[in-house]
């Protein structure tokens, strides 16, 4: 039995205080707090990240932007 990935989680996370590293500099922060087996694709701006993140489970939405929340870097969050 073979199991297809689910389609991608788009999170987006913003910077919340103007002494946040810039979106170059938070998203391979943010990158590196993500399993390596999940495929990622991001668009970066100064203050806005967006991630389209892949997992290979069900529940992966779910545990994207659990790991994402956890893992962003000081300054930025996803907003509510």
């Amino acid at each position: 039995m073979t199991s297809s990935p689910e389609e991608p989680t788009e999170v987006v996370l913003v910077r919340q205080r103007a002494s946040a590293a810039p979106g170059a500099v938070a998203v391979v922060r943010l990158l590196a707090g993500l399993p390596p087996h999940w495929a990622c694709a991001c668009a970066v701006g100064c203050d806005r990240i967006t991630l389209r993140v892949g997992t290979p489970a069900r529940g992966g939405t779910e545990a994207v932007t659990a790991v994402v929340a956890r893992s962003a870097p000081p300054g930025w969050a996803v907003p509510r």
